[in-house]
């Protein structure tokens, strides 16, 4: 069967809003509260859109023989995953979905577990569920599908354009937050050799050298204490950085990104990540 450009796009936002509706309802149970689950805020998941059309491409051709379809549709779907991952992580320096805990993961961003998940998802998707959702965009007035597909593209074109730049905030945050941890350590590492330094040769410098080194480490112990105390009060240091790059609203749409994907982690910059969840946690649930 040959499926036209349109379709295809039909077969993909299908597929999208099913996977939604998967994993929504999945992650809701096992959070036992709602959970909007996802990269963009509307009821689509492209890793699973995506995932479905590529498997449809490589498994269609031989769609009676199970086996092969488990086997080319787990390696196609999986190959998908992984390589979405890393360009995710690379671009946001946020991993939305992290296997790390899981036995025979590959770099956290896919495991055995999900690979065996999408080989079984295939064989389903192929040899059962493809069947009537392929009859349905068939027997579909063409003019209709193309109204349908063209009013679907522009507005998850919208909300992956939204999504993509409350990534790209985020991540500015957290270098923002790994730039601000940085500083404090550079000047706690200049105030503690400093101090060395001059402890060992107190003694031996004359009373006005004495009284210009007490004057600076006197100076550089007020200022390492104004760090400390900033870098402890985690709230009001992330509320600068708020009123300083984004605003409550813009804080606000990150905050949901993140609810989205609970299980996001950012190995590029564990701290400020950490800092940044534990203010969400606070303020925001």
């Amino acid at each position: 069967m040959i499926y036209t450009f349109s379709t295809w796009l039909f077969f993909f936002y299908f597929y999208c809003f099913l996977g939604w509706v998967w994993e929504t309802c999945y992650v809701s149970v096992l959070k036992a509260k709602w959970v909007n689950r996802g990269f963009m805020r509307g009821p689509f998941l492209p890793i699973y859109g995506s995932g479905a059309v590529v498997v449809l491409i490589f498994t269609l051709p031989f769609r009676t023989n199970a086996g092969l379809v488990f086997l080319v549709g787990m390696t196609s779907a999986t190959l998908l995953e992984y390589f979405t991952g890393v360009a995710m992580e690379k671009m946001f320096h946020v991993r939305y979905w992290d296997y790390s805990s899981q036995r025979w993961n590959l770099n956290g961003h896919i495991c055995v577990t999900s690979s065996l998940a999408w080989g079984a998802f295939s064989v389903i998707l192929t040899l059962y569920g493809h069947t009537p959702v392929e009859r349905f965009a068939l027997r579909m007035n063409g003019n209709l599908l193309e109204v349908i597909v063209f009013v679907l593209t522009v507005y998850i074109s919208i909300d992956m354009a939204e999504s993509v730049r409350e990534a790209f905030n985020l991540k500015e945050v957290l270098l923002s937050l790994e730039e601000s941890s940085e500083e404090f350590r550079r000047i706690q590492k200049r105030f503690e050799i400093a101090s060395a330094f001059y402890g060992g040769e107190l003694k031996e410098r004359s009373e006005a050298g004495l009284r210009k080194i007490n004057s600076a480490l006197e100076s550089g112990k007020e200022m390492y204490d104004k760090l400390g105390e900033s870098r402890r009060n985690s709230k009001a240091l992330m509320m600068e950085k708020i009123a300083n790059a984004k605003t409550k609203k813009e804080y606000g749409r990150m905050s949901s990104l993140l609810k989205r994907n609970p299980k996001a982690v950012s190995k590029m910059h564990e701290e400020a990540f950490s800092r940044f969840m534990e203010f969400t946690e606070d303020d925001l649930d």
